[in-house]
């Protein structure tokens, strides 16, 4: 890294590019609880209203990968900050929405604007910053997007109750303005990667892949079983015709020496694993809180928000020892931490209060993992490349969750109509099963984080973990000390 791309504090890296992680975090968990406001409002039932929901995930999925390309050709802080443009112009569309078809258009244009600013976000701060200062940097990051997700739900609530459901697009628009100026002030621009062709049929072929994959999730359980195999088989198709074009062009969207390399590729497979271990709380509980211990939307809304806190908190801490341990002893000790709280959960069902205990040693493990995989990622990714490798970081979160609703909600109701075969909807007959479908979800999670634990303990050295053992053993070697 040149001389030049030191000047920039790494501290004022973070806060420049804050506010657009923040945006796109708040976006995803603050729309959720508004939907059956928006619903009525624009006169449509609840299977359509979740497209609102399911487009934004889909285009912010798919887009990221070509968004982190063209952060590394054009420059990452140029499409950041071209992103959050977009984003606040989407957001103005989606409050000034009069139908359903509208909002969803909007919603994609916002979503466009989202990739752009994810994709990139986390390349920023690792184009601007050491090893030495990386870790406390991503922790920092993670705090941001922990606080996103923890004020979303509660902010979409009083907004949209007090001030109309349009309210929680519009407050988009001072936080997007505000930190374009700060990216503006406090974020220099990249260099920009100079390649001879941009490869047009690559970037197709992987939007249309991932595309059609998160679709397919995200409608599982509603599509009949053929369906299924030919969707997913179209997947496999499209993605194999994507592999093979990368192998021949020669500037491909996503490098295949970057999907081979192992260091990156299990940490992005053990990521995936890992986000399998946050549906139990933040999908399933909120359902069991009100369905089976009679909880309210505010009071539920408090217990949820531990998870977040316990992220905010345990981030940094978790960035400090990213710098200091190595990858995969804290990435591996990180998910068994979040196996035991899983475990501890299903095991105290319903008590509450140790519930919430749970909760805070799983997310203490969840974000142990995410804070030193991300480190140990971006550290690993080619300098030429960080934009790509930070877009495939974002969308193994994304993916996670999207399988894991999907398996998650599946197992769930299965076992729900076996342990309540009388179709009990109240009752001690309801809630033993209720409780007894939850517990079995959680486990299904659990042996998922632990295949997760596994993956990442294959992983290989980072490149300043090379060096560091290097100079270990240099030093510890009598031979070279003279």
């Amino acid at each position: 890294m040149s001389e030049s791309h030191r000047l920039p504090s790494w501290v004022s890296i973070i806060l420049g590019t804050s506010f657009g992680i923040f945006l796109s975090a708040l976006d995803g968990s603050i729309v959720n609880v508004s939907l059956v406001t928006i619903a009525n409002a624009l006169s449509v039932d609840i299977e359509s209203i979740q497209w609102v929901v399911i487009v934004y995930l889909l285009v912010l999925t798919s887009m990221m990968p070509l968004m982190g390309k063209f952060g590394d050709r054009f420059g990452k802080t140029r499409v950041f900050q071209t992103g959050m443009v977009i984003f606040v112009l989407g957001s103005l569309f989606c409050a000034l929405s009069p139908t359903l078809f509208i909002l969803i258009a909007s919603r994609i244009f916002q979503g466009i604007g989202s990739a752009m600013m994810t994709a990139n976000g986390l390349a920023l701060v690792t184009y601007f910053t050491t090893p030495e200062n990386r870790g406390r940097a991503i922790g920092i990051n993670s705090v941001v997007l922990a606080a996103a997700l923890a004020i979303g739900p509660v902010l979409g609530g009083v907004l949209s109750e007090f001030y109309g459901w349009e309210s929680i697009f519009l407050v988009n628009l001072p936080i997007g303005a505000i930190g374009f100026i700060a990216v503006s002030k406090l974020v220099p621009h990249t260099e920009k990667i100079h390649e001879t062709k941009f490869d047009t049929v690559g970037a197709v072929l992987f939007f249309s892949s991932l595309f059609m994959f998160v679709y397919t999730i995200s409608v599982l359980a509603t599509l009949e079983p053929m369906m299924i195999i030919v969707m997913l088989g179209s997947t496999l198709v499209l993605f194999i015709g994507f592999i093979q074009r990368e192998r021949t062009f020669i500037s491909p969207i996503i490098p295949t020496k970057v999907l081979a390399d192992k260091r990156i590729s299990t940490s992005i497979f053990s990521a995936i694993l890992a986000y399998f271990g946050m549906i139990p709380v933040t999908f399933l509980l909120p359902f069991f809180l009100q369905e089976a211990l009679g909880f309210s939307q505010s009071l539920t809304g408090i217990v949820l928000i531990t998870q977040p806190i316990t992220i905010s908190v345990t981030g940094p801490i978790a960035g400090y020892f990213s710098e200091r341990v190595n990858g995969r002893v804290l990435t591996t000790a990180g998910l068994l931490i979040e196996t035991a709280g899983l475990v501890f959960i299903a095991t105290v069902i319903p008590d509450v209060p140790l519930i919430l205990l749970g909760i805070v040693v799983m997310g203490s493990g969840l974000s142990l993992f995410s804070v030193a995989n991300g480190n140990f990622i971006m550290t690993s990714a080619p300098h030429e490349y960080m934009g790509v490798v930070s877009a495939l970081t974002n969308i193994a979160r994304t993916t996670g969750f999207s399988i894991a609703t999907a398996l998650a909600t599946s197992i769930f109701s299965l076992f729900f109509v076996l342990l309540n075969p009388s179709g009990a909807t109240a009752g001690p007959v309801f809630f033993a099963a209720y409780s007894g479908a939850y517990r079995i979800a959680i486990y299904s999670t659990c042996m998922v984080v632990v295949i997760a634990a596994g993956v990442s303990a294959l992983r290989g050295l980072n490149p300043v973990e090379v060096n560091y053992t290097r100079n270990q053993n240099h030093e510890s070697d009598p031979a070279a000390l003279g």
